[in-house]
């Protein structure tokens, strides 16, 4: 019997397919089964390796049909599984989310996507062992938060980075394997052009959108913090560099990495200045060593942003740490630093002025006699003689070359050595004869002591403190010795405050004659009256004018701010008169400068000057006279730069003249003020009157100095005319100013008539700077019938 062969083949296919088709059958019963087992509770049917095979492949299927309540069923389930006590369970769950968040996300399930990528989030933050699918699903979490970001979903982003964040900075503690993982998966989102377009929503978009690009970038680790610093050192805005700076330290403990790293670089100025500002908002004084090398950077302004970082952070040993800066610091940062120690009472601070004190002789010139003078009032809580012996020598110096009643620094002095030789004398003493002393008797027994050279002040002052004594002699002859030094403390104060020194000079001194235990409130008076006398500022004067120096580089800001001389000014001091020739700026850092103009016979007010403001860009940069009158109002500090001096630096700065000038052109409304004031030196109508005539130039006596040259009217008026003319430097130009000038106009008919007058500015032309206008006021005006025929 012949077999079909083929018929076999075929039967035994059908019947393998047959047994097939029975096996996935009982194959999807089982894992129905082992499905419904997971739904109900049995979370060991994850060992079960045909599960876990089939199980990611089911869970898509479900998010395809209408079954996808199922699906979402099952995740919630696998995530309770996710965080179950046995690692085995942990782990085969999350391959499972894993391996469908695979297949969702490939097949476009935003919703599910999103679910289950929160799930393993949520397993993040809580897993305490580090699994073997740890690094692909930070890598899957990874990829859902860079295409959050590329659709711009940035409060949904926020989450997922606020737990890698807080994995990296150690909040929520893990293993340093998985931190490891989760830090690289943190620097893998910070992609650069993500990061361009967060850092431009910070600096130029608002609301709530620009709060979200903080809270995202701020958590997008080092790579993050890197690009920010990277753009604060570019950065030109003074805005956009503030928002930086305040968002930066939000970055938390890398950032501090960072900085280190920057700091070892070689950064302008202003790259060093602004890492300061950060680390000053990071508020942590363990920081603090980091920064002191900086005490001795060239640029004072760096100098000064460490000073104040140091007292913004430190609480507890803050002279530790002022002291060691203060024989580093710039001479000029110096005084005000001497004042801050000695409120803050440290003994070793008293040394270490003294040790200061014995290299008087390198003190900068501009800033001797202040530091002299802090110095001498500070050390008088010194109970050694070597503080007697420094200031007697310092005595003997000065009175080579200056006398008591006109040099404040030895007059202070000698008001030091007094307080510590009382002490002296009160330690073999330990109490004053008070009641044998005539309680009306006020002053003490050195004569040599003069608080001002104005007598009739003195007057004033001896009748006041006069009072003052009868009230302390009755507290006095009532025991009550500590309310009579308090009774002359006050009135000290009192006085200072409003500005009458010498009756609180007599008060201080006085206060050591009631009361020598009272050392601190002596200190404390000393200090009052000084820095209400007179203070150097140079601190505040750096704060006060940063706009304009932050545009200067190192060398640039050194040579002109040690071209300025300070100068005080007492209320109602001349600081310039209207019609001088003085080419200089004025920088006002304290008090209050008047401006009038005096057109006529009558005084016009324009304007209150306060700290922040320049005048003279008229006179400086253009070539005139002063055209407005600065009186002080109160008492008050300015800063003054010389023409001469500014034109020395240009030859090494040559930067510096643009960039002072576009500076003072955004502040100066001298000119609007005046033409407000209906004062203009040519008040009469100009006429446009174009001619080349000849001009000469005349001394103060009307003698001609030199032959004539032709200039070529611009317009002329009655009282005046202005022509232009080429000169080959601006100094040459301003060699013009206040001359005297003869000029022969042509009249109709072939006449001439002749005019002086005299040159009181001379303007460049913007568009050649040889070119220059010469502005004439007549010494007599023109009549009108011959301006009408010079003009025909």
């Amino acid at each position: 019997m012949e077999i079909d062969v083929e018929k076999q083949k075929k039967a035994l296919l059908k019947t393998q397919k047959l047994l097939q088709q029975e096996e996935q059958k009982r194959q999807a019963k089982r894992i129905h089964k082992l499905v419904a087992d997971l739904e109900a509770g049995n979370n060991e049917v994850l060992s079960n390796d045909e599960f876990m095979e089939k199980l990611p492949s089911l869970l898509v299927d479900y998010c395809k049909k209408d079954t996808s309540d199922k699906a979402v069923k099952l995740f919630e389930k696998l995530g309770q599984c996710a965080t179950s006590d046995s690692k085995e369970i942990r782990e085969r769950a999350l391959m499972a989310l894993s391996l469908c968040l695979a297949q969702l996300s490939d097949q476009q399930h935003p919703e599910l996507t999103k679910m289950v990528s929160q799930i393993l989030l949520t397993w993040l933050q809580t897993e305490t062992e580090y699994l073997s699918v740890c690094t692909s699903i930070c890598k899957q979490i990874q990829e859902y938060g860079v295409q959050l970001l590329q659709e711009g979903l940035l409060q949904e982003c926020y989450p997922l980075l606020e737990v890698f964040s807080r994995i990296q900075s150690g909040d929520l503690e893990k293993t340093n394997a998985i931190r490891s993982v989760v830090c690289r998966a943190q620097d893998a989102m910070a992609v650069g052009y993500i990061l361009e377009e967060l850092t431009l929503v910070i600096l130029h978009g608002r609301g709530k959108r620009r709060e979200q690009a903080e809270l995202i970038l701020t958590n997008l680790g080092s790579k993050a913090t890197i690009h920010m610093l990277d753009k604060l050192l570019a950065c030109n805005e003074r805005e956009d560099r503030l928002r930086l700076v305040g968002i930066i330290p939000a970055t938390g403990n890398i950032t501090v990495a960072v900085l280190q790293e920057y700091l070892q670089k070689k950064l302008p100025w202003y790259g060093i200045r602004n890492i300061l500002l950060i680390i000053t908002a990071i508020d942590d004084p363990e920081l603090i060593p980091l920064i002191m090398p900086f005490l001795s950077h060239e640029d004072l302004r760096i100098q000064q942003q460490v000073l104040d970082c140091i007292t913004e952070i430190v609480e507890e040993n803050l002279s530790e740490y002022l002291i060691k800066a203060l024989p580093v610091v710039d001479d000029s940062l110096k005084v005000e630093l001497v004042s801050y120690l000695g409120q803050l009472g440290d003994n070793n601070a008293i040394e270490a002025f003294l040790d200061l004190l014995g290299t008087r002789d390198s003190f900068s010139l501009e800033v001797r006699d202040d530091l002299l003078r802090k110095l001498a009032i500070q050390i008088r809580l010194s109970h050694s003689q070597r503080a007697i012996n420094l200031l007697k020598m310092i005595a003997e110096e000065r009175r080579d070359t200056a006398n008591i009643k006109t040099d404040p620094v030895l007059r202070t002095v000698m008001q030091s050595l007094q307080v510590l030789e009382e002490r002296q004398k009160s330690c073999v003493v330990t109490t004053l004869e008070d009641d044998s002393q005539d309680p009306e008797q006020g002053m003490l027994p050195n004569e040599d002591i003069s608080y001002d050279n104005d007598p009739e002040g003195k007057t004033a002052a001896y009748q006041k403190v006069h009072f003052i004594n009868i009230q302390v002699g009755e507290l006095l002859g009532k025991g009550r010795t500590s309310e009579a030094s308090k009774l002359l403390y006050e009135r000290c104060i009192l006085a200072a405050e409003e500005k009458d020194f010498i009756t609180a000079e007599i008060l201080r001194d006085r206060i050591l004659e009631v009361d020598p235990n009272a050392l601190s409130d002596i200190i404390s008076a000393g200090e009052i009256i000084e820095e209400k006398r007179s203070s150097s500022i140079a601190s505040s004067h750096v704060s006060i004018w940063q706009e304009l120096y932050d545009s200067l580089t190192t060398e640039e800001f050194n040579a002109l701010y040690y071209s300025l001389e300070a100068r005080d000014y007492a209320a109602g001091a001349l600081v310039v008169e209207q019609g001088e020739d003085i080419p200089v700026l004025f920088f006002v850092n304290s008090g209050q400068v008047g401006m009038n103009c005096k057109p006529d016979k009558e005084e016009i007010f324009l304007k209150r000057v306060g700290p922040g403001e320049i005048i003279g860009c008229g006179p400086f940069f253009d070539v005139s006279v002063w055209t407005v009158t600065l009186t002080a109002l109160s008492r008050a500090n300015i800063h003054i730069l010389d023409r001469e001096k500014f034109i020395e630096l240009l030859s090494s700065f040559p930067a510096l003249e643009p960039c002072l000038s576009s500076y003072c052109q955004k502040t100066d409304n001298v000119p609007q003020l005046l033409s407000m004031s209906s004062e203009d030196r040519r008040r009469a109508v100009r006429y446009p009157y174009t001619r080349i005539v000849k001009h000469t130039l005349l001394d103060k006596y009307g003698t001609v100095i030199m032959r004539s040259f032709k200039g070529e009217i611009i317009d002329i008026s009655t009282s005046g005319l202005s022509f232009s003319i080429r000169i080959s430097k601006k100094e040459n130009a301003r060699l013009m100013l206040d001359r005297g000038i003869k000029t022969v106009l042509p009249v109709s008919g072939g006449e001439t008539y002749e005019t002086t007058g005299k040159i009181v500015a001379v303007r460049f032309k913007q568009q050649e700077e040889t070119d220059y206008s010469v502005h004439v006021k007549f010494t007599e005006s023109i009549e009108d019938d011959m301006l009408k025929r010079i003009l025909q």
